[in-house]
């Protein structure tokens, strides 16, 4: 069968290698001859011969992220510690999931609180309102009512936002870490990649102020060691994981 695949199609004679080629073909055999002939000439592997002294460098430089610094002893988290975050973590998000399907269907009324909540590009008052201390009236605790009524898109802009106010921080304030932690739980996935990105940072700064704590800061890095446990061990960022 493959046989009948090798036999010519067009049938143009025998070659004449005395062809002159500087003049044009006079009938289409003549120009099918020419063809195979100059078939023939050509090898049937050939390399190109680059002049890398023409070649121009690079103008990108392009460096690899930084990974997670690897925790001191004194504050490393257990592994059956971190399961036991990542499945305390996933009982949450699914509770909201929950709701927020029973919303949709109308099982459930959505609850709007009377607190009035910052605009989405409004990252000062969002700053405001997740770190200022309880006896401040602008601070607002991220109940399940207050996370169900944000819009995808304004929790991942305010998870920026605080990921990047963290980055001037020397530990984690408990107000600002239920903020992190709500925000977390009612992320949607798959993930966005600029989310992706955001959450990746968040672990990096978590993990290098983490090294800089002593021995007698060691409590101070229980929230630190939670969210790099959220961000690698859920959201499955495992290169950043605690081993």
């Amino acid at each position: 069968m493959n046989e009948r695949f090798k036999q010519p199609v067009l049938y143009a004679g025998k070659v004449d290698y005395d062809v002159d080629l500087s003049k044009p073909p006079t009938t289409g055999e003549e120009y099918i001859k020419r063809v195979m002939f100059e078939a023939q000439q050509c090898e049937e592997v050939t390399c190109a011969t680059i002049d890398e002294t023409r070649l121009k460098k690079p103008t990108l430089d392009v460096r690899p992220l930084p990974e997670c610094t690897k925790a001191p002893d004194y504050v490393n988290p257990p592994m059956e510690w971190q399961k036991s975050q990542v499945a305390d973590f996933s009982d949450i998000r699914l509770y909201i999931a929950q709701i927020r399907n029973e919303i949709i269907e109308g099982k459930r009324s959505r609850r709007v609180s009377n607190i009035k909540l910052p605009h989405a590009s409004n990252k000062n008052g969002w700053i405001d309102t997740c770190i200022n201390t309880a006896e401040n009236a602008s601070y607002i605790e991220p109940t399940l009512t207050t996370i169900l009524e944000l819009s995808q898109p304004t929790i991942e802009q305010v998870l920026e936002y605080l990921v990047e106010f963290l980055e001037d921080q020397r530990f984690i304030e408990p107000q600002l870490g239920r903020w992190l932690y709500a925000l977390l739980a009612a992320l949607e996935l798959p993930l966005h990649p600029d989310v992706c990105s955001c959450l990746r940072s968040l672990a990096r700064l978590c993990s290098n102020k983490r090294s800089q704590l002593d021995f007698s800061q060691a409590n101070e890095a229980l929230s630190l060691n939670l969210f790099i446990c959220l961000v690698a061990r859920y959201f499955r960022q495992l290169d950043l994981a605690d081993q």
